[in-house]
């Protein structure tokens, strides 16, 4: 029984040694604000890399903004584990723009907060802690 354990949480760190640019864990203290108003029910979940995944259950949304394009969008393929953690179709995820024409500016990055616009004019901005 025990080696079972051990061989189980090696190949467990060994999946999250693989997949740490595609796995999102959930992010409880950072906060999502919409024109600068709080948005309570928005969950962050971040990567390895600083990229963030925000998703809005109520309104059924989510966006991403990966640090190596700093472009906002939709992402096309994700799976959510029991709102802890989410895992993406790639390193460099695919994501559909926000906007029709792909105009849509460069979010504003840093290791403390996160602003783009959501494609409907309204500013996002999500604080990292």
């Amino acid at each position: 029984m025990k080696k079972l354990f051990v061989l189980l949480v090696l190949l467990f760190v060994a999946f999250v040694a693989f997949n740490r640019q595609r796995l999102f864990l959930r992010d409880p203290l950072a906060t999502v604000y919409r024109n600068s108003a709080p948005v309570r029910e928005a969950r962050v979940y971040i990567n390895y890399s600083n990229d963030i995944l925000v998703e809005e259950p109520t309104e059924g949304r989510r966006w991403i903004v990966q640090n190596w394009n700093k472009a906002p969008g939709t992402p096309t393929a994700v799976t959510c584990w029991y709102n802890m953690a989410c895992r993406t179709d790639a390193d460099q995820a695919s994501a559909a723009p926000l906007d029709s024409v792909g105009s849509q500016p460069a979010a504003q990055m840093s290791d403390r907060e996160v602003s783009f616009n959501d494609g409907s004019g309204s500013g996002i901005r999500v604080t990292l802690r």
